[in-house]
């Protein structure tokens, strides 16, 4: 893999561990943090320690900004929030000659639209990485060892104390929870049924420990939407695909609080003398936003720790734990497979780093690995696609976590 590539958003917690393991497994020419956060992407080019390695400033709100940094990369990732995607995927069509992942997942429709605008431009994007390639290997594989498929159920299990956050995964997990939004769904026979309720479509699951057996519910996530485009699932005649998931009961409790106080369809209150200048007018105050700012504030990490004094809080590492269910018949029986990916800890071998990069592991290291295997030629596809529709192969895929110290178990069951 020579050339160089570009980590927007690259010394984020979600994205750090795709930088340290880029530097650690490719043969990249150059590596490129493009952050706006000078501070944390020097101190993880320090524990990084390649001369390959590299700080650039970006402004992810100009789109010819991000396109001047992206001038002469061969690959990309795109680590920003979503807000910036748009942005983003400008700037690479203009650039073009970029292959590129992209951990985002929202606005499907609106991202693989401009599947032929980037293949006019040269430029191949896996959209909806990160940990969802996980679970969707995770389906690939129990699918395929059925003759037939009846049930597809993916779990996430995210087990984190509710300080121990950064402001983008906060605002994820809330609009994950928020009553309004109709992006729950679920995929029954070709059709895919949305504006589930929040905290519905309960289910009894047990993950690995220190997760264990949890009541999970259904999630805005887009494995319904995708997963029934993979050969297989065709192959197979999947009938029914859902997402739920779990997180720590402070979460949970924090979250059903939120809908029990009608925070998300709230009026703005009026606070008195909160206009900060020492006079005593009236502010008009968002009582979700309020709670969500000091949360974030919490969970505010500015010391980088050995590993061992990440979490002194718990006696259990804050992970998250990707699972698929998948029930089927194989020679006429039927039966019910189980895989679950566990992250390794500590992932950066032991270098002072903060909670939430150990913890975004899962999700930056399938962004190097999903990009290494584009770049090697082992995916065929073309424009913007999905894992589903790759081409990869599952068995390689897993092969290069488990080089890296994830941990795939599974488990088979009879169904009466």
């Amino acid at each position: 893999m020579h050339g160089t590539i570009v980590i927007l958003g690259g010394s984020g917690a979600m994205t750090s561990s795709c930088a340290y393991d880029l530097a650690g497994t490719s043969d990249a020419d150059e590596i490129v943090i493009a952050d706006a956060d000078e501070r944390n992407a020097r101190k993880l080019i320090d524990i990084v320690d390649d001369e390959r390695i590299r700080f650039e400033a970006v402004d992810a709100t100009d789109a010819d900004d991000i396109a001047s940094t992206l001038s002469g990369a061969d690959y990309a990732v795109n680590g920003l929030p979503y807000r910036f995607e748009e942005n983003v995927l400008d700037a690479m069509v203009s650039v073009g000659g970029i292959d590129a992942v992209d951990l985002n997942a929202f606005e499907f429709d609106a991202v693989l639209d401009r599947s032929a605008e980037f293949a006019g431009a040269d430029c191949r994007l896996w959209f909806a990485n990160g940990g969802l390639v996980s679970t969707i290997v995770l389906g690939l594989l129990g699918c395929r060892s059925f003759d037939s498929v009846s049930d597809v159920n993916f779990y996430w299990g995210m087990w984190r104390l509710l300080t121990q956050t950064t402001p983008g995964l906060t605002d994820t997990v809330t609009y994950e929870h928020d009553p309004t939004v109709d992006e729950r769904i679920r995929w029954e026979t070709g059709e895919v049924i949305d504006d589930l309720p929040a905290f519905g479509h309960e289910r009894t699951f047990t993950f690995p420990e220190p997760i264990g057996t949890q009541e999970t519910y259904v999630l805005t996530h887009p494995e319904p939407v995708t997963f029934p485009k993979a050969p297989v699932a065709d192959e197979t005649g999947v009938e029914r695909v859902i997402t739920r998931g779990v997180w720590h009961p402070e979460w949970e409790c924090y979250e059903r609080t939120l809908h029990a106080m009608d925070a998300f369809e709230a009026d703005p209150l009026s606070v008195a003398g909160a206009d900060g200048a020492g006079g005593d007018r009236d502010v008009d105050v968002d009582p979700l936003d309020v709670m969500q700012r000091q949360i974030k504030r919490a969970g505010t990490e500015e010391e980088w720790r050995p590993p061992t004094e990440l979490s002194p809080e718990t006696d259990w590492t804050p992970q998250t734990i990707l699972s698929a269910e998948v029930t089927g018949t194989v020679e006429g029986r039927r039966e019910t497979a189980v895989l679950h990916l566990t992250q390794p800890f500590p992932f950066f071998d032991g270098h002072d780093i903060t909670l939430m990069r150990e913890y975004g592991s899962y999700v930056g290291v399938p962004l190097s690995v999903t990009l290494q295997l584009l770049a090697a030629g082992d995916v065929d596809a073309e424009g913007v696609f999905v894992t589903e529709t790759s081409g990869v192969d599952p068995d390689r895929y897993v092969e290069e976590m488990e080089r890296r110290g994830f941990e795939l178990s599974s488990e088979r069951r009879g169904v009466s």
